[in-house]
């Protein structure tokens, strides 16, 4: 009789511990199986490297979300979305820039406004403004990873206390009295130098002093609806006419290329003023700065007769008066694909990512880093201060962030190459000397054809 107990007691264990071992399996299943997946492609923004370190952090954070990265170059990202986009497919995720590449696939987009609205409201207003204009106007189809802009200048902080100088110049008075100063302590340097040399940069001149006279000018003559030679851009080429016969930029600036003359100049010493974009604020960072490697941040070019200097930066001051502008804009996006939409807990794992790489920890490496170059969209957010610990610097990065936030005029570029192309011969020649209103209306030509 006991053999029978004990019997049936060993089979009543095994039985409940078959049964827990089905359950347990069954859990496990049922946890795989519930595991959202989301495909996020892009080109080298984030890359291959960030893309391991912001995958690790996100599925820690949201273990039951898998995020798996295609990086490629731009060529064949191109293709790879319009192969795939025209199958009904694509990517959950993807990147995108304001342009030809959201226009393509923004039909394909899901828009963001009320689905993302809690992240986005911690952003810069101006920078979702933008990004709902570049969207079409009527949705939000790119959330603002990273801005860019230009342009700055770029100063000798360790000149500027030498000669004397203890703000940086906001207007004309303030950097011509800058430049006799230093003319006077330095007679072997160049106050300021700016390379003229290069279409794509003198595109950028051009657009910069028409945003000054009215903001969001050329982005009006691109959309044809102001003539490029119109009276506001023959006051913007008299402005640029003006600092040439006043000294403030010299003729000679026709032969000197942004890379590596200008900023060649200005890193050995033999310039004090720069002219650049925001993509250059690397150069406020000092050589001493290194990662755990030793590999220098950013782009600081060490090994010059300033490598022991500070340096700083300001946007470039408005000669027609007022605040200063700048050109550009979003300079990376992300953007969901509209299918995301069908799969409430796919949707669900997409926002989570959108706050991760805005507002939370994925956006404290991508833009928080040390060495970072997109300027962050988060409202009160700057770039990583550990590599800017220098006062001049310090407040160079900030002004950089704040006029790419909050002074933002125009985008970069036109949609005509030929265009902008002719923006940059005008103020070659205008620099030359050459008749103001026949370079303009050679320059509405261009447009017309």
């Amino acid at each position: 009789m006991r053999s029978i107990l004990k019997r049936a007691l060993i089979l009543s264990v095994m039985c409940l511990l078959t049964v827990s071992v089905f359950a347990n399996g069954n859990k496990e299943a049922e946890a795989k199986s519930e595991k959202v997946v989301l495909n996020w492609w892009t080109w080298t923004i984030p890359t291959v490297e960030d893309f391991a370190v912001i995958k690790k952090g996100f599925e820690a954070k949201y273990p039951n979300i898998e995020l798996i990265s295609s990086v490629n170059q731009m060529d064949d990202y191109k293709t790879k979305l319009q192969t795939e986009f025209a199958s009904g497919a694509g990517p959950d995720i993807l990147c995108v820039q304001p342009g030809s590449l959201l226009n393509k696939y923004n039909s394909f987009l899901m828009d963001l406004e009320e689905p993302a609205k809690d992240t986005l409201v911690k952003l810069v207003p101006a920078v979702v403004q933008d990004a709902k204009k570049r969207s079409g106007g009527d949705k939000i189809s790119m959330a603002p990873l990273g801005s860019a802009s230009t342009m700055f200048v770029y100063y000798n902080a360790t000149y500027f206390e030498e000669a004397g100088i203890t703000e940086v110049p906001t207007d004309l008075a303030s950097l011509k009295s800058a430049i006799s100063k230093l003319r006077t302590t330095f007679p072997d340097k160049l106050p300021l130098t700016i390379g003229l040399k290069d279409s794509w940069f003198n595109g950028d001149v051009f657009s910069l002093f028409a945003n000054m006279v009215e903001p969001g000018i050329t982005e009006l003559a691109d959309n044809g609806l102001v003539k490029w030679n119109s009276s506001k851009f023959v006051e913007a080429m008299e402005l640029l006419k003006m600092l040439v016969d006043e000294g403030v930029i010299e003729k000679d600036a026709l032969g000197v290329a942004v890379y590596e003359d200008s900023i060649g100049m200005w890193a050995d010493g033999k310039a004090v003023m720069h002219i650049n974009g925001g993509w250059a604020i690397g150069m406020l960072s000092n050589p001493s700065n290194v990662n755990a490697e030793g590999t220098p941040y950013a782009d600081r070019r060490g090994g010059r007769a300033t490598d022991n200097d500070v340096f700083g930066a300001f946007p470039v001051p408005n000669f027609a008066g007022g605040n200063p502008v700048v050109l550009g804009g979003i300079d990376v996006g992300i953007a969901v694909n509209k299918n995301v939409e069908k799969d409430p807990a796919k949707l669900d794992a997409a926002m989570k990512l959108l706050d991760y790489m805005l507002v939370g920890e994925g956006r404290e490496y991508q833009t928080g880093r040390p060495g970072a170059g997109l300027i962050p969209t988060l409202m009160g957010a700057s770039l990583n201060k550990s590599i800017y610990q220098d006062e001049a610097s310090s407040k160079g990065v900030d002004a950089i962030v704040e006029a790419t936030n909050y002074n933002m005029a125009a985008p970069r570029g036109v949609q005509n190459p030929a265009v902008f192309t002719q923006m940059g011969i005008v103020v070659q020649n205008v620099v030359s000397g050459n008749d103001i209103q026949q370079e303009l209306d050679a320059l509405q030509l261009a447009s017309e054809k």
